[in-house]
């Protein structure tokens, strides 16, 4: 396939605003290309050569270097691509006009292919070491150089991170189902898969080549991250009881950092929510993994908890990011040692155990973890009454931990990757001090301090995310319960993620002093979730308007470890403002 005509589709889906119509445009590419292009198709689609987890190299090409980039291939100087770009604020934009204006011909270039372009790109993201910097430069220009002006546009946007078509992974996958598979009622199959494999390019080009028969053989296997099982969020215990069926295995629920261990021999890699490499932050547990896992292979999951190291007492999740720094990871074992509890298995030495009940699994899991003083079950219980369900919720707030998690024991409570479903229910403290759940928000942008706050952010705008839509739109501005040390870390932590203009994907109407890139997930509470007039989160998804957060505060949790696109999501937020309207009825 000619890269030109995936640009003509780039251009009609973003110019479409329906998601049903950019699913049928994109559908449309995916079924005219070769089954062997597909895959590569997604990828740049999606912005990802290569999935987050497999250790490959990945784009990254600051903005700065894709105006030298520009300024190389239309014959201008920088100052004039600056000058563009502010103007357009949109670096593929601006380098389309400028090619262009330029007196350089493509008439005779060979067309570029999907190929050859991912190939490129791929080879730019490869380019390391010194003198990387210039020939990463002369690998663009070279592509754009035979580039017409439109596949420049979303050459220019890809390799800056965001092609702004609003076709986030969901709305491929049902692009996925309607090319490859007969219609959209297949895309829980190719979800499924995807949870499970978490390489939608794979995915992709099995379902291209072979149809669904050629995505049922994807299964768990170690060495590839499983998108993790989510909890919904409830205040009630007879609730909670009604959602599981009656019964539940209700666990404590750790302030630590969740991790998907995958064992082979002697092999182990940790992988966060994020599904990043964290092994090397945390060599201690892998030799826990190794003398404390009797399985020979296996997938499990556990929550990992910073503790004293004179008391052994459980200590904050602040305190456990420091073992996430890239460097002096030897000093921090011995200051912020760590103590693992486990609660889920999903393979164990080659056999799937995901569909499997809940208690089943559990069973599996008591079986080949030998505990000791720093490896641990998770503390459970089997609950069918709300009585018990709360006094285990308030032994668990008594001994240190932030709730309990519910977890459902029928016979289908098995483990769904990637879902938020109400198999597992979280249950905090926080969920009892006003909204039925703290939120986890993305910061996108900040109004300047004045007075006292003169010199730092004196107020937070912040997100949720929108799955059908791929955005951000704003839910609340935070700018009450800020100690100094918070507006300082936000300060310190935000300033690299500054950009000139509102970033495509998010969604406001209030206009910001300054505007982030959506990088950083804070944790928030308030009182309720209500109607704003100011907020766009759900609008034209309920008949009243936008949604809001009621009283925001920020609770000086920073959630490191979700991605933004793991905030609370629209749908969450709307079954929260649907709940509170059904207590009040």
């Amino acid at each position: 396939m000619h890269y030109e005509d995936l640009a003509k589709a780039y251009e009609r889906i973003e110019a479409t605003s329906g998601q049903l119509d950019k699913v049928s445009i994109f559908a449309e590419v995916l079924r005219s290309a070769d089954p062997q292009e597909v895959g590569k198709i997604v990828a740049l689609t999606m912005g990802k050569l290569h999935p987050d987890w497999s250790g490959e190299p990945e784009l990254g090409v600051a903005e700065k270097t894709a105006v030298q980039v520009v300024a190389a291939a239309a014959s201008v100087p920088e100052g004039r691509v600056r000058t563009v770009l502010h103007e357009t604020g949109d670096i593929g934009a601006a380098g389309a006009a400028l090619l262009s204006e330029s007196v350089q011909s493509v008439l005779f270039a060979e067309p570029n292919t999907v190929a050859h372009v991912y190939e490129t790109l791929d080879a730019v993201a490869r380019t390391t070491g010194q003198g990387s910097a210039k020939e990463k430069v002369s690998l663009l220009v070279g592509l754009l150089s035979s580039a017409s002006p439109l596949e420049a546009k979303y050459i220019l946007r890809t390799v800056t991170g965001d092609l702004r078509l609003g076709l986030g992974e969901m709305l491929v996958i049902d692009a996925l189902a309607t090319a490859f598979a007969g219609g959209r009622e297949a895309r829980d199959e190719i979800e499924r898969a995807f949870n499970v494999c978490s390489d939608l390019s794979r995915v992709a080009s099995l379902l291209a080549e072979a149809g669904l028969s050629g995505i049922a053989g994807i299964h768990a296997e170690v060495g590839v991250p499983i998108r993790m099982m989510a909890a919904k969020k409830l205040s009630s215990a007879a609730e909670i009881l009604e959602k599981t069926g009656g019964r539940a295995l209700v666990e404590y629920k750790y302030d630590g950092e969740r991790i998907q261990v995958h064992k082979d021999d002697k092999s182990v890699v940790l992988y966060s929510r994020r599904q990043e490499r964290i092994t090397d932050q945390y060599p201690d547990v892998v030799e826990y993994v190794r003398s404390n896992i009797t399985a020979t292979t296996c997938i499990v999951e556990c929550e990992c908890v910073a503790i004293d190291p004179e008391t052994g007492a459980m200590r904050p999740f602040q305190q456990l990011m420091r073992r996430r720094r890239k460097t002096g990871v030897e000093d921090t074992l011995a200051e912020v040692p760590v103590a693992l509890f486990f609660f889920d298995v999903l393979l164990v030495d080659g056999r799937d155990v995901m569909g499997l009940p809940m208690l089943e699994r559990r069973r599996v899991l008591e079986r080949i973890v030998k505990t000791d003083e720093r490896v641990h079950l998770t503390v459970a219980e089997l609950v069918d009454d709300p009585a018990r369900l709360d006094a285990v919720f308030k032994e668990a707030l008594s001994s240190g931990h932030e709730g309990v998690i519910a977890k459902a024991v029928h016979e289908g409570s098995t483990y769904q990757a990637g879902s938020r479903s109400w198999l597992w229910i979280k249950l905090k403290a926080s969920y009892r001090e006003g909204l039925s759940a703290s939120v986890d928000l993305v910061v996108v942008g900040a109004i300047h301090g004045r007075g006292k706050r003169t010199g730092v952010y004196g107020a937070i705008l912040a997100a949720a995310y929108d799955a059908e839509s791929d955005t951000f739109p704003t839910v609340c501005k935070i700018g009450t319960g800020f100690t100094d040390e918070m507006l300082s870390e936000f300060k310190e932590r935000l300033h690299s993620h500054i950009i000139e203009e509102r970033h495509p994907k998010v969604v406001a109407d209030i206009e910001a002093d300054v505007w982030f890139e959506p990088a950083h997930v804070i944790e928030v509470l308030g009182d309720e979730v209500t109607i704003s007039p100011v907020h766009p989160a759900g609008r034209g998804r309920i008949k009243e308007g936008g949604l809001a957060i009621r009283f925001p505060r920020f609770t000086g949790r920073w959630r490191d470890d979700k991605a933004p696109e793991q905030a609370t999501t629209v749908a969450e937020l709307i079954e929260m403002y649907e709940r509170q309207k059904r207590r009040r009825e």
